[in-house]
């Protein structure tokens, strides 16, 4: 439920002490290459006035979530906590419903509580207020977004923006002429500890599963499983993933949260196995079928229903114990090789993938080259 935060003037010139206690934070947008693909990235740039360090999170949107998860990670990463928060008005954590008087979302609520932060929200007619952290998202975007930054995730892009800020740091301030980092120490000193726990940034809400085993999030459905259908779900929204569970708690499934275009629908293949190897005639209809490498396809197509059976179950055994996508690797190799999947062969193909070590495609999947090369090692003796 959301909770009513009075919006205290502040004042234009503050004391050193409440300076270095102050952090301020605003959302900027800028695009980077994050797991092959261009996309729009919100960066929560935080400012500390006293010696001007800038800090930086990418994050997927601007939300209450990601509002406490980029300052986690901020805060993860200075080690500390400051007094004082200072948000700007269309921060994702409030909502302005007076012009003195801001409505906060409940998990951000919970975030401050967490943190010890005193928060405030900046005057909507004293521009001043917020004008070093706007200065500073334009700042950081011409510095660590040009040229275009390319990542695994958000959270690695995070951890790659937050050590260049730190490498920045070594300027001069512009007012004082001591150096930034100099500066930062002194406002390290006045910042409280970190919390023994990290914050988990949550938000469960109640959701009933549709006839195919969905549930709606916005405009953007995420499949729980077949076994789930009609089922009332609670569903953990963080920053990055949606935790799905039953109203008891037991866990369902786990997906990445969606932030793009509506009607979509975000699965994770490997929770349709298990319905499907107890229905293999339901095969051909699956949504799995566009999920797996076209020889893997062809070979299921072509099979009888216990066969699909047999080799669905296999692949679902070999995804619990390696990952999904180690076991579809696993399999599509040992079927490029000419065989037919069994237990031990898959299991054991998985199990290495997942360690890094893929098959070699000049050796095929059933081949012991590794063995060969160390009992022949001058290449005269016959294979393993």
């Amino acid at each position: 439920h959301p909770a009513e935060n009075p919006l205290p003037t502040l004042r234009k010139n503050t004391a050193h002490k409440a300076d270095a206690n102050l952090l301020k934070h605003n959302f900027g947008e800028a695009v980077a290459t994050i797991g092959g693909g261009d996309v729009k990235v919100h960066c929560l740039v935080a400012t500390f006035p006293h010696s001007n360090m800038r800090y930086v999170a990418a994050m997927p949107g601007e939300n209450a979530e990601c509002v406490c998860e980029g300052l986690a990670q901020i805060f993860d990463h200075i080690g500390m906590v400051p007094r004082v928060l200072v948000l700007d008005n269309a921060t994702g954590a409030g909502h302005r419903v007076a012009w003195n008087k801001v409505t906060v979302v409940r998990v951000f609520a919970m975030f401050c509580d967490h943190y010890r932060l005193e928060t405030r929200f900046c005057n909507p007619y004293s521009g001043n207020e917020k004008g070093s952290v706007e200065n500073a998202v334009g700042f950081l975007r011409r510095n660590l977004m040009v040229p275009k930054p390319n990542a695994e995730s958000h959270r690695q892009l995070t951890r790659h923006l937050l050590s260049r800020c730190d490498a920045i740091a070594d300027v001069d301030h512009y007012r004082s002429g001591r150096p930034v980092r100099e500066l930062f120490d002194e406002d390290r000193g006045e910042m409280q500890p970190l919390p023994r726990a990290r914050f988990d940034a949550v938000e469960w809400v109640e959701r009933k599963a549709d006839k195919e085993g969905n549930i709606q999030i916005g405009s953007v459905r995420y499949l729980a499983g077949p076994s789930w259908r009609g089922w009332t779900l609670l569903a953990g929204l963080r920053a990055f993933e949606v935790e799905i569970r039953t109203a008891d708690g037991r866990h369902v499934n786990t997906l990445p949260r969606s932030y793009g275009d509506g009607g979509r629908t975000v699965r994770n293949p490997a929770t349709l196995l298990p319905a499907l190897a107890r229905k293999p005639n339901a095969w051909g209809e699956s949504p799995l079928r566009g999920e797996l490498p076209d020889g893997l396809v062809l070979r299921l197509d072509a099979l009888d229903p216990g066969s699909r059976r047999r080799e669905l179950t296999l692949l679902h055994r070999a995804g619990v114990a390696s990952g999904f996508g180690n076991a579809v690797l696993a399999m599509a190799a040992i079927v490029e090789g000419g065989r037919a999947p069994d237990e031990a062969s898959l299991l054991a193909l998985a199990r290495r993938i997942a360690q890094g070590d893929p098959p070699d495609p000049d050796d095929g999947a059933g081949r012991l080259a590794v063995y060969d090369a160390f009992n022949n090692p001058d290449g005269k003796g016959t294979e393993s």
